[in-house]
């Protein structure tokens, strides 16, 4: 290295401020495409069609069904009396899409609420079971069978705000798998 040499492929100028080399701007004007094509933006839209892969909601006897598709093909069922996660449907084959990480959030969010709606169901649904059996072999209603039916009443007043927000919990999250079928 010379006296004036300042390193890194550049040279003083006639003005005495640092200047790159030709060597150096060679190099950079090589490395420039590949630069540019790492940055490229990744498509974050689905290769599959809405009609063929969006999904929906539909009504079952024991929750919500995520179907998928104009067929209804079922992805996954949000249970009203033993819910299970439903976020592998809704994230679908590509993590990176368009709302995936809102999807699985909301997925999530339903999943909680409805955990707790089922609990207050079933155990509205137990303390109702056990206050018909021991009215039915007292052969009378006693007031203690009418104080746990009461307490199977309200459970299962408290549970219908949990499940009607899983619900809406629920409907969002499919909103957001659909909007990356939008920017087709």
């Amino acid at each position: 290295m010379n006296a004036r040499s300042t390193g890194l492929g550049m040279r003083p100028s006639a003005l005495g401020l640092p200047a790159p080399c030709p060597t150096f701007l060679l190099l950079a004007a090589l490395a420039m495409p590949s630069a540019i094509a790492a940055q490229a933006p990744v498509s974050r839209v689905s290769p599959c069609s809405y009609r063929a892969c969006g999904l929906s909601i539909s009504p079952r006897w024991n929750g919500l069904a995520v179907v998928r598709g104009a067929a209804g093909t079922p992805a996954a069922t949000l249970s009203f009396f033993w819910p299970r996660d439903v976020s592998a449907a809704l994230r679908g084959d590509s993590i990176d899409a368009l709302g995936v990480d809102s999807a699985v959030v909301q997925a999530h969010r339903a999943l909680g609420l409805r955990r707790v709606g089922a609990a207050l169901t079933d155990a509205g649904a137990v303390l109702g079971a056990v206050a018909l059996v021991r009215a039915l072999s007292a052969g009378r209603l006693r007031r203690s069978e009418g104080v746990i039916a009461a307490a199977g009443a309200a459970s299962l007043g408290v549970s219908i705000p949990f499940q009607f927000a899983a619900d809406g919990a629920l409907s969002r999250a499919v909103w957001w798998h659909n909007l990356r079928y939008s920017q087709r």
